[in-house]
């Protein structure tokens, strides 16, 4: 709750947009969640490994919301598409490299810490840069 506090307190936004911010966000962290499930959960459960169909049907739901979390960030950027992608990309980044960190045990190098970092900076100036 602390970035939205700062993201309240920076763009002085009232709690429709605040409810938007967290809507949107919730969306896109939960959405890279599940696609990650969707798309490597093969590497370590046979259940998912066996039912790639079923699987797949999980996009259905998961591209709904996006759609509508997408909608919802382009109108908080006056119509402006581009922070919308931006900010989904460093989302998608950051879920996934924790996401295999944890799932997969695979270790964090210094060339991910660097790129996670970059990826945390871009988000960061999406959010705050005016």
């Amino acid at each position: 709750m602390g970035v939205f506090y700062l993201l309240n307190f920076y763009y002085n936004l009232d709690m429709s947009k605040l409810g938007s911010i967290f809507f949107i966000f919730s969306v896109y962290i939960l959405s890279q969640i599940f696609t990650f499930y969707q798309l490597q959960g093969h590497l370590w459960n046979k259940w998912i490994k066996d039912h790639p169909f079923l699987m797949s049907l999980i996009g259905v739901p998961i591209g709904y919301f996006v759609i509508l979390a997408s909608r919802e960030m382009v109108h908080l950027y006056d119509g402006q598409t581009w922070p919308n992608r931006i900010i989904g990309f460093s989302i998608g980044v950051l879920i996934f490299s924790i996401m295999a960190w944890i799932m997969l045990k695979e270790p964090l190098s210094l060339k991910t810490i660097v790129c996670l970092v970059l990826s945390l900076t871009i988000l960061l100036i999406q959010l705050f840069w005016k």
